[in-house]
C-alpha cells in the first residue's frame, strides 16, 4: 500500500477540464483500485470549495464532493503548523509548505501536484512526485 499525497492543483484537474484532467483522473483511479490510500491537507478543502465559486459549476457541493472522493482528509494540527514554518527552500509559498508538511507527517511516499515550486520541494525532501501528462 502506498499512501500518496494529492495537493489542490491536480484535485482541481478532477472536476475542471484542464489539459491534464484526464492524466489525473487516470491516475487517481489507478492509485485508488490499487488499495493505494489518498490524502490531502485539510487546506485542499478550503482550496477547492473557493476555487469552484470562480468557476460556473450547476452544484457546487457535488463538484466539491466529486473532486475529493477517495482523499482522506490530514487535519491541521500545531505540529504540521510548526513544521510548515520550517520546511523547505525559501521560494516554497506558505500554503504549499502547509501541504508538503502534512504530507510528510503523515509518511506519504509520493506528490502528485502540478505546482512547480511545491514539485521541486517535494523532490528536494524526497517524495516521488508525479504530474501525469495531458492524455
Amino acid at each position: 500500500m502506498t499512501l500518496s499525497d494529492v495537493d489542490t492543483s491536480a484535485l482541481m484537474k478532477r472536476v475542471v477540464v484542464e489539459a491534464q484532467c484526464v492524466g489525473v483522473r487516470r491516475t487517481l483511479e489507478q492509485w485508488n483500485a490499487a488499495g493505494d490510500v489518498l490524502v490531502a491537507s485539510t487546506l485542499s478543502w478550503v482550496e477547492v470549495w473557493r476555487s469552484l465559486r470562480r468557476v460556473p459549476v450547476r452544484d457546487l457541493a457535488g463538484t466539491a464532493e466529486a473532486g475529493l472522493a477517495w482523499v482522506a482528509e490530514i487535519p491541521l494540527t500545531d505540529g504540521i503548523l510548526e513544521r510548515a514554518r520550517r520546511i523547505g527552500p525559501e521560494f516554497l509559498r506558505r500554503l504549499d509548505a502547509i501541504h508538503l508538511a502534512s504530507a510528510l507527517v503523515v509518511a506519504a511516499t509520493r506528490i502528485l501536484t502540478y505546482d512547480a515550486r511545491l514539485a521541486d520541494a517535494a523532490d528536494v525532501a524526497g517524495f516521488d512526485v508525479v504530474s501525469p501528462p495531458p492524455a
